[in-house]
């Protein structure tokens, strides 16, 4: 073998590895390339609902005001708790020795009489409460327990009291027993919260907190300083809550004068007016009722929800929603083509080759049209583009019109990364409901890409 040869294959041998070696690497780069590289995702639209209630804890604010003990002693109620009594009614009793209370204590209520008429109302209570008992309620049970034992004292206490006076003074100083009278109407209730002056117009934050929240109830039996308070006196029916709000509930509820709200997941929803207000940064809603007030008569803190509308639409993912901006036209510059069929076009001024004005219809892009502006594809149009009214003949230099960005998606069912506007009804921190039925909108089933910033508008998608 010559040297010539030697090298002839030494050659060959080089150049083959050579080009082995290429396209190793352009292989190997490709797939490197292919796996770094995120894939498109396409997302079917589908039909969605997402409850956009508000569940939030409510302070209740009343019109109500304590009321002292002039004298010291033992107290004894004669109105049971959320009874609506009026003036100069007797109310409770202050016994300032004790003695008449023991002899209430020992009295033989076994062998005391009560009405007709009596009995008749504790009957009725207590039909009343069986034909409303909801086990789901139970704590109900102890409520109702404490409201026939006050209705009992209550129709009671007046007859043991005319029995104490027929005994002997020696044994029961009469003098020392006072019964006294309201001086004004109203719903009694036997607790103190320190809420009773909340102001609803100068709070803050802080003030409406359930967990630092303390009760004192006011018993019948206790012994009453002269001055503390010996009973609570609502005047109103009219009633409010305040409750905290997020800033996208706030803004929810921004455009409404109404509302309706359900309290303890009862079976009746209650219509109510409302406004918001800020404490320390924070947003409340303020809610005016006048009904059922009675019913929350020992409550202070309560859970309500406030019920919006159903956001019934399409469901897309946030990763979806791009934004484009377009020319804002006035719906009088459409007009229809030259063989007056449905399709709108917008009539552009031109000039011709030989200078001269011509007038020529161009079927603009339309993403969205109200009674007042369409909103048109800049892309179909130059900046020095003059629109024309027919009718009017007004002008619209596209260079002055006015522009408007609007939200929308990628559809690609054509294979085609088409623009499509959205009319957002509600948002979260992963999808968007979408109003259904919206001219020139995405519909059920239609194919979107899952994230728009891996395209572009007008992009072939394959």
């Amino acid at each position: 073998m010559s040297r010539r040869q030697n090298y002839s294959n030494e050659f060959k041998i080089n150049i083959g590895t050579i080009i082995f070696i290429i396209i190793f690497i352009y292989v190997f780069i490709r797939i490197i390339m292919s796996l770094q590289k995120e894939s498109l995702s396409i997302y079917e639209v589908q039909n969605s609902y997402i409850d956009t209630n508000i569940s939030t804890t409510a302070l209740i604010v009343r019109e109500e005001k304590l009321i002292n003990a002039d004298s010291s002693g033992y107290v004894s109620y004669y109105v049971r708790d959320g009874e609506k009594i009026g003036k100069n009614k007797t109310i409770y009793t202050i016994d300032e020795t004790g003695s008449v209370y023991e002899k209430l204590k020992d009295a033989d209520t076994d062998a005391l009489s009560m009405s007709e008429d009596a009995l008749t109302e504790v009957r009725t209570r207590i039909s009343t409460f069986e034909n409303y008992f909801d086990y789901a309620n139970y704590s109900d049970l102890y409520n109702f327990r404490y409201d026939i034992e006050n209705a009992v004292l209550e129709l009671t206490n007046e007859a043991l009291i005319e029995q104490l006076t027929s005994l002997d003074d020696d044994a029961t100083n009469i003098s020392t027993y006072k019964k006294v009278t309201t001086t004004e109407a109203g719903i009694v209730t036997y607790y103190e919260d320190g809420y009773e002056d909340f102001n609803i117009n100068k709070f803050k934050a802080s003030d409406i907190d359930k967990s630092t929240y303390k009760k004192t109830t006011l018993k019948t039996g206790e012994i009453i300083n002269a001055g503390e308070p010996v009973y609570k006196l609502v005047t109103s029916e009219n009633w409010y809550l305040v409750a905290p709000v997020s800033e996208k509930e706030a803004k929810a509820l921004k455009d409404k004068e109404t509302v309706q709200i359900n309290i303890h997941n009862s079976s009746k929803n209650i219509s109510c007016s409302f406004r918001l207000t800020t404490a320390d940064d924070q947003n409340f809603i303020i809610l005016a009722l006048n009904q059922q007030m009675v019913n929350y008569i020992n409550e202070r803190y309560i859970d309500i929800v406030i019920l919006m509308d159903q956001n019934n639409g399409l469901k897309i993912p946030n990763t979806s929603i791009t934004e484009k901006t377009v020319y804002k036209i006035p719906v009088s510059y459409l007009a229809k083509g030259s063989d007056s069929a449905e399709t709108q076009f917008l009539n552009v001024k031109k000039l011709d080759d030989k200078g001269e004005v011509t007038i020529k219809q161009v079927q603009a892009a339309i993403y969205k049209s109200d009674d007042k502006f369409c909103y048109v594809d800049p892309n179909d149009f130059s900046s020095e583009d003059v629109l024309v009214n027919t009718d009017s003949e007004e002008t619209l230099s596209l260079s002055q019109a006015d522009t408007s960005k609007l939200q929308g998606v990628f559809c690609v069912n054509q294979g085609v990364a088409d623009f499509r506007y959205i009319d957002i009804l509600y948002q979260d921190d992963e999808y968007t409901i979408v109003k259904t039925d919206v001219d020139y909108s995405i519909a059920w089933y239609d194919r979107i890409v899952l994230n728009q910033s891996m395209v572009e508008e007008n992009q072939i998608i394959k």
